[in-house]
């Protein structure tokens, strides 16, 4: 993929997860997690995501030049979330950077759009489970890795305020 077309995975691997651009970054995975899509996928459908999610953010754009949040958000349900094509696919990247694993695509799409060995639900990395966006979510550490520190078990889970029921990432409702 060229770069323009990693820096618009990158850009809707934002809007599509609620994180910012270097927390994406700082996974270090964001270039593998676009092979997978695109290997999962195919170039077309990786094209028609990519193309889908420029034109949701052409039509939430203000005069300012930023989209508005809610325009974006009926954009996306529109133009991307409520396509069969494209819906499944958006809401498997969501769920690779959230969970670090690609799941396979219903079987419903693949007999209408194909299907790649590559598709089947899999791992993408042994990185992929312990960069999985939950765990920043929540504020926790994955059980099995990056382990908290000696005794910090004793201690009940401190859950950041921004991430707590009804609230969105940036600690908006």
């Amino acid at each position: 993929m060229t770069a323009p077309a990693f820096e618009e995975f990158l850009s809707l691997s934002v809007d599509l997860t609620a994180f910012e651009e270097t927390d994406l970054l700082g996974t270090g995975l964001a270039h593998q997690y676009l092979a997978k899509v695109r290997d999962a996928c195919g170039e077309e459908v990786v094209t028609a995501l990519l193309d889908a999610y420029r034109a949701a953010r052409a039509e939430a754009t203000g005069d300012d030049g930023r989209p508005d949040p809610r325009r974006l958000d009926r954009a996306l349900r529109h133009r991307v979330f409520s396509d069969e094509r494209l819906g499944p696919v958006a809401r498997n990247v969501i769920k690779l950077w959230y969970a670090g694993t690609w799941y396979g695509l219903p079987p419903e799409w693949t007999d209408c759009y194909g299907a790649r060995p590559a598709a089947e639900t899999s791992t993408v990395t042994a990185a992929s489970y312990q960069e999985g966006l939950l765990w920043r979510a929540i504020a926790a550490n994955p059980p099995g890795a990056k382990a908290p520190g000696y005794g910090s078990w004793a201690q009940p889970p401190r859950i950041d305020p921004r991430y707590r029921k009804g609230q969105g990432h940036d600690g908006t409702g």
